[in-house]
């Protein structure tokens, strides 16, 4: 046994005093030239993406296409700054930019024209707060789709009362605004044809069943592509956010999987609402199970060590239409094959 070393004499130091941290970051706090670094570039940040949320905002004015792929990257700037310089200053971009395209022609008009854009605003202050909370990726998009979904909710409920509108009639009015979206999209893109080869009627029928499944579905999977692209962001930085785990790591819960096959159940009911119901409901769990089923394929890509480039190429592969299915089933085998060893006790 080795022995215990010679107690130091009382009124000499044996070894290095122990500091606390808080006299660190106290004496830190005291280097004015250290704080003023820090604000010059949280402000050289945060008017960068504001000038980006302007651009964009004004380059989606120009051409619908535009329009369309800059309204999936507006939560980045706001994550972006909420990242790097903190969420109060992610909220205060996000009202700015708020104030100033309100302040192009002040009303409730502009208002109403451009909810989409605020509701994308709005996201990447949710993600911001719940990501300086320390709460894990998965959650923090949950909870954002969910409080989201609600303000719509109550927003369209107002809306369709204020209209006098029943929720079918609503629901029509809403697709019919969407498919136009469409053909000014496919105009803009110089094409004409209908997606998935069908006729307008055909396809505005077909949004219509599945438009609430589709809205949450289309916001889930908005705010997962922006946090993938922060972290990215973050780490290109040399300024990795600590998370409580990586995105790889993503898991629904396992009883999920029983609302999912209910749902599949009730397709065969006869009655109508029921089948509208359970349609938009497997729609949201297979957008949870494609997070899954990349989450398996990243943790892959992770274990081998792939390069970048391959990655970025493998994960575009991903999203074309017929792959999308097969993620889907692999995030649902997880479950029970356990691809990623999540759920294996560490000895193993």
């Amino acid at each position: 046994m080795r022995p215990a070393p010679a107690p130091g004499h009382s009124g000499h130091q044996t070894g290095p005093a122990a500091v606390p941290d808080r006299v660190h970051s106290g004496a830190a706090a005291l280097i004015p030239g250290r704080n003023l670094v820090k604000r010059g570039r949280g402000l050289r940040i945060w008017l960068f993406c504001l000038g980006a949320l302007l651009l964009a905002f004004l380059g989606g004015q120009t051409n619908p296409v535009v329009f369309l792929l800059t309204g999936v990257l507006v939560p980045l700037p706001v994550l972006l700054v909420g990242w790097r310089v903190g969420p109060r200053a992610a909220l205060f971009l996000a009202l700015t930019t708020a104030l100033a395209i309100f302040s192009l022609k002040p009303g409730l008009e502009i208002i109403k024209a451009h909810l989409g854009f605020g509701e994308m605003l709005l996201m990447g202050v949710l993600l911001s707060g719940f990501h300086a909370r320390g709460m894990a990726p998965a959650r923090a998009i949950v909870l954002t789709v969910v409080a989201l979904s609600l303000l719509a909710l109550v927003y369209l409920a107002g809306e369709a009362a204020l209209l006098k509108l029943s929720p079918q009639e609503l629901l029509a009015q809403k697709t019919r605004e969407i498919m136009e979206m469409v053909k000014q999209f496919l105009e803009g893109g110089g094409s004409s044809t209908m997606p998935f080869g069908g006729t307008a009627a055909e396809l505005e029928a077909l949004v219509q069943g599945l438009l609430p499944g589709l809205v949450v579905a289309n916001m889930g999977l908005v705010a997962w592509f922006n946090v993938v692209l922060v972290r990215q962001i973050a780490f290109a930085l040399d300024r990795p956010q600590p998370d409580t785990q990586p995105l790889y790591h993503w898991a629904a819960p396992e009883w999920l999987i029983f609302v999912a096959l209910g749902a599949g159940f009730l397709l065969l009911a006869p009655v109508k609402v029921l089948r509208f119901f359970s349609l938009n409901l497997l729609i949201i769990l297979g957008l949870l199970y494609f997070c899954q089923g990349m989450a398996v394929v990243s943790a892959w890509f992770h274990r081998f060590s792939l390069p970048r480039i391959f990655r970025l190429v493998g994960y575009l592969l991903l999203f074309i239409n017929p792959m999308m299915f097969l993620v889907i089933i692999l995030g649902m085998m997880d479950l029970w094959f356990d691809f990623r060893r999540l759920h294996q006790p560490e000895e193993a």
